[in-house]
This record gives structure tokens, C-alpha cells and sequence, in this order.
């Protein structure tokens, strides 16, 4: 294979990985391009109380699920010397439960899930639920016929649209004076509840349905329940669906408690139990919710990346991943626009340094540290010194050259000649070496195109790196950085004329 070709599917490689990586961060995880985006975070806490009996206590509640529009961001509890553990029943649900061998009186339980909503509403993979068995809803004799007749005439009404064929059928339900309907009605001992019925329906109808239980999010509500409904697939998405008006549940704003058969709570050594919740709801910023969903739900992404890290090496890496953008800068400006600069990566180096000093107080500490390093070195070129004991030399100069500025600036009351510190020592002192043998061959016009060129290309680069577009991008988006890659590598293979070299050879194509 050849290299050009070569280069080009890695290019190609790189690009798709990171930029599918990023989407997929943004469309399934959360994670907003803004640096400022902040999304609706609710808080819910269900209070269970009960009597216990004086023996063991045993309490179960189902856990808040995951939704298309609400992602679940922890679980928390609170219980007098209970044991907490968690258990799965198999379908994909957990519910928590805590258990205590001896218990007396009035006790109280506290779970509290925090969940936020997702900009995005159709993120979550379309999957229909296993469909239940339709021969568990029974009908004896003529009911049987009742509820053909019925699914019959829903279906020539409705079509094959999953919502019409539920609304469709729910109306027909509430039409009391309809003979089979009656007839089902009436057969409600053999299909169980209204809700049984309806779902069961919708099952012989051939449509995804499931019985669900759902909490509206109503900021600051207290005492609030959850809501039966049914839960129907219309081949794209879930939508709720009131099993007693037929009205599609429109409202983004709620969090799927449990799904089919069984309590949301048990209580086992206690009598008189109820559960309430309260509700209120904040603002956070979107990539912290992102993370923190992440988490709570395993996603690779977050489990095997930065996000997993102690706080102060995030912060850390914060710094790290802008110095790709400062390269790319560099790559930018020499190889495309043809700026000298002394040293290949020096002015990354000057730009971090100016992070932390400001970019006016950096660039006149560090011409005057470059100034009076290189008086200093042009008296050494006298001595006819080797090269290591002179750079060391040069190297004592500096930091002597950095207590100096710091002392005077402390005596002055001008604080900023402090952040001279900050400024890497050993980089300083192979710059000056490095002007200073430039000087002494080329000339002082080499040296001020060179020292001129890395002060540019710094200042580029520090603007570049203290964006706050690009630092949230690259933080919360690292797999950004294969595309910049990508870039470099495609600027490498560039063997053209820099912008700087057009006007040199423009003689060259006026016509004589």
C-alpha cells in the first residue's frame, strides 16, 4: 500500500472515531458543545412510612428508572440502622431494600433519586418491550367474541398507527351502551383491572403496550403519587397514553417509576404503610449532569476516561489537553504561514507561562528577563567557555535574574514582577543561549524575526488556549483531539509555498 494511501485512512480513521465519539457523547450521553448550557436537574424523595410489629422489618421500593427524556444522576437513602442492598428482578428493574431484625413503632424511610432533562428527547435506543402473553388476557364465551368484534372495528377506524389504535379503542371503552362493550366491562373478574383490560386490548391489537407507573415533575409539589398509565411503541418512540381518556401524555417533565406487574413498595413486618413524594427541581451545568449520569449508569465513555479521575488530576488534564491546540497553532503558523520561531515548541512553553501571569504582564517579564539573560551572555562569549559549563552559567544568571525581579517588585508594592516564577527556567536559559549564537552568525535582524515570530506565535496560542469554547471542547470532548490530529498529519503532507514565500517569488510569475 502506499504512503499517500496510507495516510490518507488514517486521516480518515481519525476523523470518523473522533467525530463519532463526540455525537455520541452529545446525542446518547448528554454532553452539550456549550460551555454554558445548563439543564432542569429535579430532586424527588419518596417518604415511606409504616407501624413496625416489633420483629423483623423487611422494606422494598422500586428504583426511578431512565427515560428518553430523563436521566437518572443518583440514588440516595436515608434509614434509622437499616441495611441497605439492592435487587433486580430479572427484567431489567432494581429496587432497593433495607431490612433491620427488630423494629417498634413508627418508622420512616427516605429514597431520594435526582435526575435531569435531556435536551435531546429521542436519544434512547427505540426498543419495544417483550410483548406479554396475550393468552393470559382471557374471555369466556360470547366476551371472547365481544373483544374480536371490538379490535375489529378499532382497527378499521384507526389503520395501523399504534396512538390511533389506542385512542381509538379507550373511546370505544367509555361507550357504556355498546353491547360487547358491556359484555368485557362485565367480564373484568377474568382480565383483572380497567387497566388490565385496556392493556390486554391493546396486546390482541398488536400493539407494544405496558402497564406503567409514572411521577409528574411539579416543582416544589409535596404529597404527590404516581400516575397509572399505559405505555405504548409506535414504532419510534414510547408514549403514555391516560388508559381512561385516551389523552397522549405530552409532558416531557416526569420519570418512569416502574414498568408491568407488581407493587412499587412492599412492606413485610409492618403495618399502616403509605409513600409520598416531594419534588423540586435546580439548574446544573449540563456536562457535570452528563457525568454524573454517566456514572450511575456504567457508560465506557465516562467509566475509562478522565471523568474517573480525582478532581486535582482533572484540573491538571484541564491544562494538558489545550497544549494539542497550541501545536496546532504552531503547525499552523510555520508550516502554512511560514513564521520563524526560536525553537519549535518554545512558544507553547511562553504561552502556558502567560496563562498564568496574563498576556501583558508575561510578555514585558519575559522581554526583560530575555533582555538583561542576554547582556549577561554576550560578556560570556569573551571567555571562551564549553558549551554545557556556559548554558549552566546562563542558567544561574537567570534564576538570579528572577529573585532580583522579584525582590525589586515586592519592594516597589508591584506584586505582578512575582509571577516571573512562573516563567520554566531551563526554557529561558536555552533561548537566550539560543539568541545569543543566532546573533553572533546572522546578525541582530535574525534575532529580532525569530524572538518577533515566537512572541507572535505565543500570544496566537495563548488566545487560542484561554478560549473558553475551545477549553470546554477539549476537556469534555477529548476524542476531539484525533481530528486535530488529523489536521496536523493533513498539514504535514503539505509541500507548497507558505504564505510568507508568496510574495518573494511573486516576480517570478509577472510576465517579462
Amino acid at each position: 500500500m502506499k504512503t499517500k494511501t496510507q495516510l490518507r485512512l488514517i486521516i480518515i480513521l481519525l476523523v470518523v472515531t473522533g467525530l463519532g465519539a463526540a455525537i455520541y457523547k452529545n446525542q446518547v450521553l448528554g454532553f452539550s458543545f456549550s460551555p454554558d448550557a445548563k439543564v432542569d436537574t429535579w430532586t424527588v424523595e419518596a417518604k415511606i412510612t409504616f407501624e413496625a410489629d416489633g420483629g423483623p422489618v423487611k422494606v422494598s421500593l422500586n428504583q426511578a428508572d431512565n427515560t428518553a427524556n430523563m436521566s437518572v444522576l443518583n440514588h440516595e437513602t436515608v434509614g434509622d440502622n437499616y441495611l441497605e442492598t439492592t435487587e433486580s428482578n430479572g427484567s431489567g428493574e432494581d429496587r432497593t431494600v433495607w431490612s433491620k431484625d427488630a423494629a417498634q413503632g413508627k418508622q420512616v424511610i427516605y429514597y431520594r433519586v435526582s435526575a435531569y432533562q435531556k435536551d435531546n428527547k429521542s436519544h434512547r435506543k427505540a426498543i419495544p418491550a417483550e410483548e406479554a402473553n396475550a393468552s393470559e388476557i382471557t374471555f369466556s364465551g360470547a366476551a371472547k367474541e365481544a373483544a374480536s368484534l371490538l379490535i375489529k372495528q378499532v382497527k378499521k377506524k384507526a389503520g395501523d398507527d399504534p396512538a390511533a389504535i389506542a385512542q381509538t379503542l379507550i373511546q370505544d371503552l367509555n361507550v357504556a351502551d355498546k353491547a360487547h362493550v358491556k359484555m368485557m366491562q362485565q367480564n373484568l373478574a377474568g382480565t383483572g383491572s380497567y387497566l388490565d383490560l385496556t392493556c390486554g386490548l391493546l396486546i390482541k391489537s398488536g400493539v407494544h403496550a405496558a402497564k406503567v407507573k409514572v411521577l409528574f415533575l411539579n416543582d416544589e409539589s409535596r404529597k404527590q403519587k404516581l400516575s397509572n398509565l399505559i405505555q405504548i411503541f409506535d414504532n419510534h418512540r414510547w408514549l403514555l397514553i391516560d388508559p381512561r381518556s385516551g389523552e397522549l401524555k405530552t409532558d416531557s417533565n416526569f420519570i418512569l417509576w416502574q414498568t408491568g406487574e407488581g407493587s412499587t413498595f412492599e412492606v413485610v413486618g409492618g403495618t399502616n404503610s403509605a409513600i409520598t413524594f416531594s419534588i423540586n427541581t435546580s439548574k446544573m451545568m449540563a456536562g457535570r449532569a452528563a457525568v454524573e449520569a454517566g456514572k450511575n449508569s456504567g457508560a465506557a465513555l465516562i467509566d475509562f476516561s478522565i471523568y474517573s479521575l480525582p478532581l486535582a488530576e482533572q484540573n491538571t488534564f484541564k491544562l494538558l489537553l489545550l497544549i494539542p491546540l497550541g501545536a496546532l497553532v504552531v503547525v499552523i503558523l510555520r508550516n502554512l504561514v511560514g513564521i520563524q520561531t526560536a525553537g519549535t515548541f518554545m512558544p507553547i512553553l511562553i504561552a502556558l507561562t502567560f496563562i498564568q501571569t496574563s498576556l501583558l504582564w508575561g510578555l514585558v517579564l519575559f522581554l526583560v528577563v530575555v533582555s538583561v539573560g542576554l547582556v549577561m551572555r554576550s560578556y560570556l562569549s569573551h571567555l571562551n567557555l564549553l558549551l554545557v559549563p556556559r548554558i549552566s552559567a546562563v542558567l544561574v544568571f537567570v534564576i538570579v535574574i528572577f529573585v532580583a525581579i522579584s525582590v525589586f517588585s515586592i519592594k516597589m508594592d508591584f506584586e505582578q514582577g512575582l509571577q516571573v516564577t512562573f516563567f520554566p527556567m531551563i526554557i529561558i536559559s536555552w533561548t537566550i543561549e539560543r539568541m545569543s549564537v543566532l546573533w553572533e552568525e546572522e546578525g541582530p535582524h535574525d534575532v529580532m524575526v525569530q524572538g518577533g515570530g515566537s512572541l507572535f506565535t505565543a500570544c496566537i496560542v495563548y488566545l487560542v488556549m484561554t478560549n473558553k469554547f475551545l477549553g470546554h471542547l477539549t476537556y469534555s470532548f477529548p476524542e476531539l483531539l484525533l481530528v486535530l490530529l488529523a489536521i496536523i498529519l493533513i498539514i504535514g503532507s503539505y509541500s507548497g509555498y507558505r504564505l510568507t514565500e508568496l510574495r518573494r517569488f511573486e516576480p517570478m510569475t509577472k510576465e517579462h
